[in-house]
């Protein structure tokens, strides 16, 4: 992976990472001071609309990452490290698309649902990311 290629998905991984965590504080953990708004903070939906402006930096550097590394190593015999990547190949579909969903749902109980999956599948994938991707990623960088 080239430099800039590292930078750019750790640039995409901690702004999308950061804006989902500051918007899911808001949205799950804080309770708003009027009780007839459904926000739990003032700034949530500008924390949303900043997680939607910055995730196709992450989409783009994954899309990078995937042609330069994950289809190659796919096309490969060897084996080793192969589990972890799939795994975080596997785990980046149902994010994205449930990150779409969410702005295409209309149903309360399906954006609901969605929502949840998708915040406890960007956890997942930003904690595999400091983990494993982040040493990989810094090796580059």
């Amino acid at each position: 992976m080239r430099r800039w290629e590292a930078r750019l998905l750790a640039a995409g991984v901690v702004l999308t990472g950061l804006s989902g965590l500051v918007y899911a504080v808001m949205k799950y953990l804080m309770a708003g001071s009027d009780p007839d708004s459904r926000l739990g903070h003032a700034w949530q939906p500008d924390a949303l609309k900043a997680h939607i402006l910055v995730a196709p930096i992450l989409l783009f550097g994954l899309g990078i990452v995937f042609r330069g590394h994950v289809a190659v190593q796919l096309q490969r015999e060897e084996r080793d490290g192969r589990r972890a990547g799939l795994a975080i190949a596997a785990l980046v579909v149902p994010l994205v698309f449930s990150g779409y969903l969410l702005q295409a749902l209309t149903g309360e109980v399906a954006r609901q649902w969605t929502g949840w999956l998708h915040t406890a599948l960007g956890l997942v994938f930003a904690l595999l990311y400091l983990l494993w991707g982040l040493t990989w990623t810094m090796n580059d960088i």
